[in-house]
């Protein structure tokens, strides 16, 4: 049999406390897996906030006008991160009710204001209920937030401990030699290498010898150290405290050694001064605080990082930021210099908040530049010999001259340039990436624009255009390319100059007809239509988990008794999209579903109850499957018959959405495309908000006969659930779809989830799954994620 029943006789015997797991495979000696879960675990993935958003008026004329506002969980503003869209006025707030992960810890509040301008907000989720306002700014383009913390940084720098005491206090002016532990030597206060401290308040002028030949010694500095001379270090870090500062001439370090800890450390607050250059070699640099070089150089070479969460600036025109020979830049903070190059396979990762502005921009030889936040260069951004560019949000340069590069420019990201030179070049652009042209320059040759993704990307040229016949010119794919110079005929700009290079549905136009909607990377410049109708009662919309994003309900379907904990059994992807008016009340309901799995030889069935609306406000339900006319009859309205809440049946059957033989998608190396479908529900009066959330979207199962209702924990069964169903089971006395030892039936994520394959138990696919549900959902709230070593991958279908 497919199911390892747990006969009465051994539930009695199970301590109420823990779960034993059944074994994935009975011949096999291992262990039941014992789980101890706390009696009050809800075991919820979501968490439901109320956001209250407040606009300011531009102008005096424009107190009533609406406000367009959109809400995401992610910086990206891109569809798989928009859940609610809505409107207002500065006399009337926008409300919403959302629901988000529990792991969700921002909002991005993006507001369109009557004129056209964009801003886009950042707000920590605080409390369950949210107040933003948003002001009225003066700038005539979107303003990027810049308020990511380390916890948000993709490349976080390493971490220096502090001592609790310093091995040796610097308060004089006396001669100094940093040396370290001589072998046979400890710290009488426990640390690792040997400590120095100057002192906040001692301003230290006198040279000290950094040319350390012994063990490894750490230089902190909370006070002033200014040495006007060269300094070399060897075998010696500094760190730089909050409120310290440190000036050197130059600064060089000594090779051929491994670095234990960064050879430089600033904490936010602090700052080192170069008043000439900075020459480092194979270490590792931590700036949180300033890094100001003065008058020359700050170059890092042979295989260096530097991870840059503060401000680097250089203020001596024409001088270089240089990474080169297998180095790497992390950057997440600010920086400001007149030049910047990488150069021999090193790399540039710009986070999220990085902000990166120079006259210059260079890159070449095997180098990798990602971008995710922002980099502008006023005279040039450029490349020679290859490179790889990626971009995720905004590039601006007044000319871009690429050759031998290869792109690639992903959703939502701007590439915005006044000149645009290329040649042997590739750029593989996703929907909604833009690239924008003041001009293209003469003499363009074998270049590539390729776009493989279902929706458009933009190219637009507001200038002149040379002749592409002879140029190895391929735009390929749902790319539209604007040319708002286009004309007839082979002159020039002449359409007859381009049409050739065109390929597989991209498009030549003279004006845009493919929208790209505004985000905070490509500054709106794309969108040529409105967010949102601008109507007396226009059409909004709050999504679970996002608009093209998929939650996933997974169930096993033993219940009351215990099954393998595969949770396969019916597994079905899903959004929630709630139409509301302009008074924030939803008028309509939309369930997108696909049943992607059925490891089950029960017939299931599955609906859904909204436990705050009556049955009798249901106007109209489209897109069920309910053939067969059991276990669920609806009447003319779409809901099921002879209930007083509104219970929506989906289908009669897992065969009656996907034809399939044996199990659906659960047994490794065998697979069955499955479909998309929606079911429509419309109200004859409008409901507030707050009655439809998902932790009223009471979604279940169908086990053979209709009382045999299984839900997700923490929902209540229906009308039509048969009590005398629950007979041979041992359940919870606060929850009918728990066990009396804490365990479910079911579970709902805010993702897409890749379950367990058949007869592999969850505790046993994934790794933490067990600390989460023992812990009552305190540890790895993101159990369920693809992070390495959250899963077992041989396990997984």
């Amino acid at each position: 049999m497919r199911k390892i029943f747990i006969t009465l006789a051994i539930m009695a015997s199970i301590i109420t406390s823990c779960v034993k797991m059944p074994k994935s495979d009975p011949n096999t000696p291992n262990p039941e897996s014992e789980l101890k879960i706390p009696e009050d675990f809800d075991w919820k993935t979501i968490k439901e906030i109320k956001v209250t958003v407040n606009v300011t008026a531009v102008d005096a004329q424009s107190k009533d006008k609406l406000h367009s506002i959109k809400i995401y969980n992610s910086p990206l503003l891109n569809s798989g991160a928009l859940i609610a869209s809505g409107a207002a006025t500065p006399n009337k707030p926008f409300d919403v009710a959302l629901t988000v992960a529990s792991i969700t810890d921002k909002l991005y509040i993006y507001e369109m204001k009557p004129n056209g301008l964009v801003t886009v907000i950042t707000q920590e989720i605080s409390s369950p209920s949210l107040s933003v306002k948003l002001q009225n700014e003066s700038a005539d383009l979107l303003t990027k937030s810049n308020s990511f913390t380390t916890s948000n940084v993709m490349n976080p720098a390493p971490i220096v401990p502090l001592p609790t005491n310093y091995d040796v206090t610097v308060n004089n002016q006396s001669a100094l030699t940093l040396t370290g532990f001589p072998s046979g030597t400890i710290s009488t206060h426990g640390n690792t290498y040997k400590s120095y401290y100057i002192p906040q308040g001692f301003n230290r002028t006198e040279t000290i010898d950094f040319g350390n030949w012994i063990s490894h010694s750490v230089l902190y500095v909370k006070g002033t150290l200014s040495i006007n001379s060269d300094v070399s270090m060897d075998k010696c870090s500094i760190v730089i405290l909050d409120g310290g500062s440190v000036t050197f001439k130059t600064l060089i370090n000594g090779g051929g050694y491994t670095w234990p800890i960064p050879f430089i450390y600033i904490q936010d607050g602090g700052t080192l001064n170069i008043s000439n250059n900075m020459d480092l070699y194979n270490v590792t640099v931590v700036n949180k605080g300033a890094l100001v070089g003065s008058n020359d150089d700050i170059h890092l070479s042979g295989g260096s990082i530097m991870y840059n969460e503060g401000s680097i600036t250089i203020t001596k025109n024409e001088k270089n930021l240089s990474i080169t020979n297998n180095s790497a830049l992390y950057n997440s903070g600010t920086i400001d210099v007149p030049n910047i190059d990488f150069t021999s396979n090193s790399l540039l990762n710009n986070d999220l908040s990085g902000i990166i502005t120079s006259k210059e921009f260079y890159f070449t030889n095997g180098t990798v530049i990602t971008n995710h936040g922002e980099i502008t260069s006023t005279v040039k951004f450029y490349n020679s010999g290859g490179g790889t560019l990626n971009n995720f949000c905004r590039i601006t340069a007044q000319i871009t001259d690429f050759q031998s590069l290869t792109a690639n420019l992903k959703e939502g990201s701007l590439l915005n340039t006044q000149s645009f030179k290329v040649n042997f070049s590739t750029f593989n652009m996703d929907g909604a990436s833009m690239l924008l042209m003041g001009k293209m320059e003469v003499n363009p040759y074998s270049f590539k624009f390729i776009s493989t993704s279902p929706s458009f990307a933009l190219i637009k040229n507001t200038g002149d255009m040379p002749d592409l016949r002879w140029a190895a010119a391929e735009i390929k794919g749902n790319i539209e390319f604007v040319h708002t110079n286009l004309v007839n005929g082979s002159g020039a700009n002449g359409k007859d100059l381009y049409l050739a290079s065109f390929k597989d549905g991209a498009i030549l136009s003279k004006e845009q007809t493919k929208n790209i909607a505004g985000t905070s990377c490509n500054q709106s410049l794309g969108q040529i239509i409105p967010d949102e109708p601008v109507g007396p009662d226009p059409e909004f919309a709050t999504y679970f988990p996002s608009q093209s994003g998929w939650g996933t309900y997974a169930f096993e379907d033993q219940w009351p008794i215990k099954g393998d904990y595969d949770l396969n059994d019916l597994v079905v992807l899903f959004r929630v999209t709630s139409i509301t008016n302009s008074s924030n009340q939803i008028t309509k309901l939309h369930l997108d579903y696909n049943l992607i799995a059925a490891g089950a030889i029960k017939q299931l069935s599955a609906g859904f109850q909204l436990d705050n609306v009556m049955a009798s406000n249901i106007k109209s339900v489209t897109g069920q499957l309910l053939g067969g006319g059991a276990p669920f009859t609806s009447g003319a309205s779409g809901v099921e018959t002879g209930v007083t809440k509104a219970i929506i049946p989906l289908f009669n059957g897992t065969k009656a959405v996907v034809t399939y033989s044996g199990f659906l998608n659960t047994v490794s190396g065998e697979h069955t495309s499955t479909p998309e479908k929606r079911v429509t529900v419309e109200f004859n009066n409008p409901v507030n908000q707050s009655d439809i959330t998902m932790g009223s979207f009471n979604f279940f199962i169908v086990a053979d006969s209709r009382g045999k209702e299984i839900h997700i924990p923490g929902y209540l069964a229906t009308e039509k659930f048969n009590s005398a169903s629950i007979s041979g089971g041992s359940l919870h006395p606060s929850d009918n779809f728990k066990t009396t030892d804490g365990m479910m039936w079911g579970l709902m994520f805010p993702e897409g989830f890749s379950y367990p394959s058949e007869k592999n138990s969850i505790i046993d696919a994934y790794t933490h799954f067990a600390a989460w549900a023992t812990s009552g959902g305190t540890q790895y709230p993101d159990w369920y994620k693809n992070i390495a070593g959250y899963r077992n991958q041989e396990l997984i279908y």
